[in-house]
């Protein structure tokens, strides 16, 4: 185990459950967080994940294990092991719904990543989370919220990735030090995404002369795939959905009649599934418009990826949507989860000429949302 140097002020072993080169939301902050502290003058940042592409002396892997459970709880055992290894002073990094019991009787300082709200209002959602998903979700839910209450109560530091995430953490847990739960933006890098003189082929080979609606999201159901598909089947303009994160298999077995609708309907659609990040960048280079119904959204990573690759965006106002939409502008939030008010909205865009300046977009993200500043404001934090 590799020593921390005379020289370094902070120990750092940031825990996550994925750093492939699939876009989920974890392993994309992971790569963040890798890139921009591997190589820091006075943090020594050490990675925990069940298996890595590349071998260095501060990434840690487990191994996938035989289920979640066991992938959770072999990657606290090694976040412990390689804590343990360093000294004392080590800031362990998690997200809240990785956690397991075995972090929280840990000597070190714990840090817990709260970027839902999913767990907290598991009560609230009880109905719609066992017709979709049944009763092993559910319990598995009421578990992590009876863990991440226990775990916000015990954490050093808990950083939420909206204010309004923190809020809703502090009216359900009533944590005893409400100070150190502290809103922590998470972020896009611009670069990568800025648009390019001349765009690759798109992916999903769409009609330019079509209004092209871009959806990005694996748990489809909380997503609103369902409202956008029924709002786009009554659409009176010539537009085209393309549909990323979801097989349409999948999203056959939970709306089958939807589907089904959809698919005699003649409307053009393209599912994609899970797709690394430069095909998901060339898909939203060839959009028009990026359309994300949440029905729950703490933040959306997704909203900012999309303005930065100067795609508009309709989105549900809910959870801390707004405080990205309302900050940064180029798009427009719709006030209900419905079919009939999501139809209205995306007509308005398809109709709508100019009015996305792009370049004010990237310089309103620069300012409050760029990758940069992100990295920032957690490096002051670990050397506080």
């Amino acid at each position: 185990m590799q020593r921390l140097s005379p020289e370094k002020s902070a120990r750092v072993v940031f825990v996550t459950t994925g750093f492939g080169a699939t876009p989920t939301g974890p392993s994309v902050y992971a790569h963040y967080l890798w890139d921009g502290f591997r190589d820091d003058p006075d943090v020594e940042f050490h990675l925990v994940a069940p298996e890595f592409p590349f071998a260095h002396p501060r990434a840690h892997a487990t191994g996938k294990g035989r289920g979640s459970l066991e992938l959770y709880d072999d990657l606290c055992r090694k976040a412990r092991e390689v804590a343990d290894a360093l000294g004392a002073g080590v800031i362990i990094h998690a997200n809240n719904s990785h956690l397991g019991r075995r972090l929280l009787a840990t000597r070190h300082r714990l840090w817990g990543q709260l970027n839902d709200y999913q767990n907290v209002e598991v009560y609230r959602n009880l109905p719609r989370i066992l017709r979709y998903y049944g009763p092993r979700r559910a319990l598995a839910l009421l578990r992590r919220r009876w863990l991440e209450r226990q775990s916000v109560a015990r954490q050093d530091l808990t950083l939420c990735n909206s204010r309004y995430t923190r809020q809703r953490a502090l009216e359900a847990y009533r944590p005893p030090h409400s100070e150190r739960l502290v809103v922590v933006y998470k972020a896009v890098d611009l670069g990568f995404f800025r648009r390019p003189t001349v765009l690759p082929p798109d992916p999903a080979g769409r009609d330019p002369g079509r209004f092209r609606i871009l959806f990005i999201g694996s748990d489809f159901v909380v997503k609103g795939l369902d409202v956008l598909v029924e709002a786009c089947l009554h659409l009176k303009v010539p537009a085209h959905l393309c549909v990323v994160g979801v097989e349409e298999a999948a999203f056959r077995g939970r709306f089958g009649s939807l589907a089904d609708r959809l698919r005699a309907s003649g409307f053009p659609y393209w599912f994609g599934g899970r797709l690394p990040r430069e095909r998901v960048r060339a898909l939203l280079w060839h959009s028009d418009l990026f359309a994300l119904p949440s029905r729950s959204e703490a933040f959306g990573v997704a909203i900012l990826e999309a303005l930065a690759a100067g795609v508009p965006v309709v989105a549900s106002r809910v959870g801390g949507v707004p405080e990205i939409v309302d900050t940064v502008g180029g798009g427009d939030l719709v006030p209900r989860v419905k079919p009939e008010p999501w139809c209205e909205a995306l007509e308005a865009r398809a109709q709508e000429s100019g009015g996305f300046d792009r370049e004010a977009v990237r310089a309103r993200l620069e300012e409050r949302f760029s990758s940069g500043g992100m990295l920032r404001t957690l490096r002051s934090l670990y050397l506080q």
